[in-house]
């Protein structure tokens, strides 16, 4: 039984937060997204972009952040194929990274 709090948006979205950070962690092979968190993945209205917020932050490793946005930007379509073939959705959204600034305090 679903959920009546959590829309199909929102599933979607945490879906796909999870598998990207699986495919960084698995899959791209190259060490200036070691250790890159994936914050949060927001749907656009009509799902045909998916906003997803990075923070380089929790990285073990020295990294510049025009680096890792680079490297974020020329392995997207690699990222996206592999979630297209992990994700069954017929039309899978055109990812958008970002990264985040949101502040939190520990």
């Amino acid at each position: 039984m679903q959920s009546i709090d959590f829309t199909r948006s929102d599933r979607l979205s945490d879906q796909i937060r999870a598998e990207i950070s699986i495919i960084l962690r698995d899959e791209v092979k190259d060490p200036r997204l070691e250790g890159l968190t994936i914050i949060k993945v927001e749907l656009s209205k009509d799902i045909k972009k998916a906003f997803v917020f990075f923070s380089p932050l929790n990285s073990f490793n020295d990294v510049d952040l025009k680096e890792v946005e680079e490297v974020l930007e020329n392995a997207k379509g690699f990222i996206r194929s592999s979630l297209g073939k992990k994700m069954k959705i017929k039309r899978l959204p055109e990812l958008c990274f970002e990264e985040d600034k949101s502040e939190y305090m520990i």
